[in-house]
């Protein structure tokens, strides 16, 4: 018993200074990112930092000490910030999707975060949890609802790679927004279940007309 209690008071202690560590690292960023005004503050931006290792080793330690289910609101907020951040390299999302279940417990709290950039990341990840379909599934169908466009695109794909039922009907929801990269997004939606449609929506995007919508058109159906 004494054994276990040393073991639980030992982890607390390591996730306590790992969480420390994570969040220090986290105001160096945000203090450098204060400084990056418009309009330099656009593209990848964020790979200009040059403090990147520490923020890494932070958070990825903070990451493997302890599962999603019991961070608090603070260092949620500060895991997703870093992996919204890293966005390029998507280096920590990685390091998330290693474990399932850190997946999964992680998307879950991340929908209601206003962080898009760490939300795409998971949903595209979700596309790749073949063995817990139906897990990925529900949150990915959440995730296409989102309010960001690009949240909702990379959902759809992920939903397509996931051989969802529900791809379809979704695609062809996006189709009708107008959008151009929606529009994109189902092409490649369809594709991904062998949609019937499909033939249907490569000719509504030949007369479409836009051009990266009728060069998608034409790769999907060489693919």
């Amino acid at each position: 018993m004494r054994a276990r209690v040393n073991r639980s008071i030992m982890s607390y202690a390591s996730k306590r200074v790992h969480k420390m560590h994570l969040t220090q690292e986290v105001a160096k960023f945000k203090v450098w990112a204060s400084r990056i005004q418009e309009p330099y503050r656009s593209g990848e931006w964020e790979c200009d930092y040059n403090e990147w290792n520490a923020l890494y080793a932070a958070a990825v330690a903070f990451i493997e000490s302890a599962s999603p289910e019991t961070w608090s609101s603070s260092e949620v907020g500060d895991v997703l910030y870093a992996i919204a951040r890293d966005n390029e390299s998507e280096y920590l999302v990685d390091k998330v999707a290693e474990t399932p279940d850190s997946l999964l417990k992680l998307s879950c709290i991340a929908l209601s975060s206003p962080e898009s950039d760490a939300k795409w990341q998971l949903a595209d990840r979700l596309g790749s949890l073949r063995d817990r379909v139906h897990e990925s599934e529900a949150l990915l169908l959440e995730f296409a609802e989102d309010k960001e466009e690009y949240v909702k695109r990379r959902a759809l794909l992920a939903l397509g790679n996931l051989k969802s039922p529900k791809t379809e009907e979704l695609a062809e929801r996006a189709w009708h927004t107008g959008h151009e990269y929606q529009r994109i997004a189902a092409l490649w939606a369809l594709k991904a279940v062998s949609s019937k449609k499909l033939p249907t929506y490569v000719q509504k995007a030949m007369e479409d007309g836009r051009e990266h919508i009728v060069m998608n058109a034409i790769k999907v159906q060489q693919a």
